[in-house]
């Protein structure tokens, strides 16, 4: 981000007087540079996000370095906030995207962490090559493989598949149920084959988000591997998850599971296995 703020101030002074041209009043709903400064200087979130929200139609130079350093503050609320208000003001965000582009294939963790909050809030899609190569990188800490995954989740686009596909196999836990979430929430996504290995996950939260994932997809190839987990995951939440989806998927085959799973020990597995049973055909 070396100079960015500089370099950002003189598009700001273009887009200035393209809005004083336009008209004389560019203030936000109430919003001034030295409200969102000292909103910063409370260290509070809430006010910090407060006031750059009330500066949404504001457009002023002063604003720009402080809304640049929050894109890296270390507070994912602020950083998405701050990104929020760049996406408003196109120009701004083009400059502030490419530098942070260019920080994805060697920036450290932080560095990839704050470049992938901004180009997933702000959509800007062609960055997708560059987060679909960032994934691959070995070197870099689970608090950017999340941000790689929240940007193409939030992108919601399939030309992230793969930034997905690869989370899920990643040796942080948090990665991989936040890549399997992901994956559901692609628009025009066709299928949950790539979430089905991971019903065999060592850990129970993976387990639980694809089950609730496959259910909510209906992957019908995932129904064996859902009967044998709602009677035999030593998971409540798991078996609670395969005892929904199965219900989703609807195939009477799963009938003779879901029965067994009506005398769980969980009274919550018993009661959704119950409502399961009742939407087979």
């Amino acid at each position: 981000m070396k100079n960015i703020g500089t370099k950002i101030a003189a598009v700001a002074v273009l887009v200035l007087v393209l809005v004083l041209a336009s008209s004389a009043a560019y203030a936000g709903k109430g919003g001034s540079a030295a409200a969102i400064q000292a909103a910063v200087s409370s260290t509070s979130t809430d006010a910090i996000i407060a006031e750059v929200e009330r500066a949404e139609g504001l457009m002023c130079e002063a604003c720009i370095q402080t809304l640049t350093n929050l894109t890296e503050d270390a507070r994912y609320e602020v950083r998405e906030v701050a990104a929020w208000w760049f996406a408003k003001r196109p120009a701004l965000k083009d400059m502030l995207a490419s530098q942070f582009a260019s920080d994805l294939p060697q920036g450290g963790t932080i560095k990839v962490r704050n470049a992938a909050d901004f180009l997933g809030r702000t959509k800007t899609y062609t960055a997708l090559p560059q987060l679909r190569a960032a994934i691959h990188r070995n070197d870099l800490g689970a608090e950017a493989k999340l941000a790689l995954v929240r940007a193409v989740g939030f992108m919601a686009h399939t030309g992230g598949n793969e930034v997905l596909t690869t989370a899920m196999a990643d040796a942080d836990a948090s990665v991989r149920v936040a890549a399997i979430v992901a994956w559901r929430d692609m628009l025009g996504q066709q299928t949950a084959q790539p979430v089905v290995a991971s019903l065999g996950d060592q850990d129970a939260k993976v387990r639980a988000a694809a089950a609730a994932v496959v259910g909510n997809m209906t992957e019908q190839s995932a129904r064996g591997t859902l009967e044998a987990l709602v009677v035999q995951d030593p998971d409540s939440t798991v078996r609670r998850n395969a005892a929904w989806a199965l219900g989703q998927l609807g195939n009477a085959g799963s009938r003779t599971a879901l029965l067994q799973a009506t005398g769980d020990n969980s009274g919550l597995v018993r009661g959704v296995a119950k409502a399961a049973l009742a939407g087979l055909h």
